[in-house]
């Protein structure tokens, strides 16, 4: 990958063997917390280099965000900062004009999706994060819940990415795979991000079986100051 503006990528030479003691506090569908630590994230999973931490609390679609990846010319894996919302490779125009919805992918329908499925079969990535945003209730009377994993292990989203060449130039950028919600994340929506287990990343990004269908155990907290939800 070259042209992107990013810091050189590395080798990854550790393993996905490390635990919060707690969240660090620092969205899904369309807004998340990029993961604080990413620092002592890259340094637990023996990442030489490194990569700006974002200036902003919350990513929202069209921001960048940092996602771990397969380097496509040495296969290495990296860990580098891409758009959060899919732009597929055969666009070709302004990115300024690219209008579609595209900063996630249903898991359902990915594989067939003309604008996901070439990055589902041979891009994937990891994006870690410290939580996801989501809203309950009607119009008039919405609730915001922020959501971390319930074992204090960091998010790691599945995503898949492309390369597109604009007239702007070459833009690298992802999207966020959902599934049905399971049964923590149901009580507010019916749908969530795939959070896979540290020891299941390198497995996606490699293109390996996994298992999408099981959900993570997740933590809800009114973004209000009331009460977690625990189940």
């Amino acid at each position: 990958m070259r042209g992107t503006g990013s810091p050189a990528y590395t080798q990854l030479r550790g393993r996905f063997d490390f635990c919060y003691p707690r969240p660090y506090l620092r969205t899904m569908c369309g807004q998340f917390e990029a993961l604080l630590q990413i620092k002592r994230l890259m340094d637990e999973m023996r990442l030489e280099g490194g990569i700006d931490q974002p200036s902003y609390d919350v990513v929202k679609p069209t921001l960048g965000a940092p996602i771990l990846i397969s380097h496509p010319d040495h296969g290495g894996l990296e860990m580098t900062n891409m758009r959060f919302g899919l732009v597929p490779h055969w666009y070709r125009q302004s990115v300024k004009d690219f209008k579609a919805t595209t900063f996630n992918a249903r898991v359902e329908e990915v594989s067939e999706k003309p604008t996901f499925k070439g990055a589902f079969k041979y891009r994937r990535g990891i994006v870690p994060a410290e939580a996801f945003y989501e809203w309950s209730g009607p119009k008039n009377d919405r609730r915001k819940w922020r959501i971390t994993r319930g074992d204090n292990h960091p998010l790691g989203f599945a995503a898949i990415w492309d390369e597109a060449l604009c007239t702007e130039g070459e833009l690298f950028s992802f999207a966020l795979l959902t599934r049905a919600a399971g049964p923590d994340m149901s009580a507010i929506h019916t749908r969530e991000p795939i959070a896979l287990a540290p020891d299941q990343w390198e497995d996606w990004i490699r293109l390996r079986p996994v298992d999408t269908s099981t959900p993570a155990p997740l933590r809800l907290t009114p973004d209000d100051g009331g009460s977690a939800l625990l189940f």
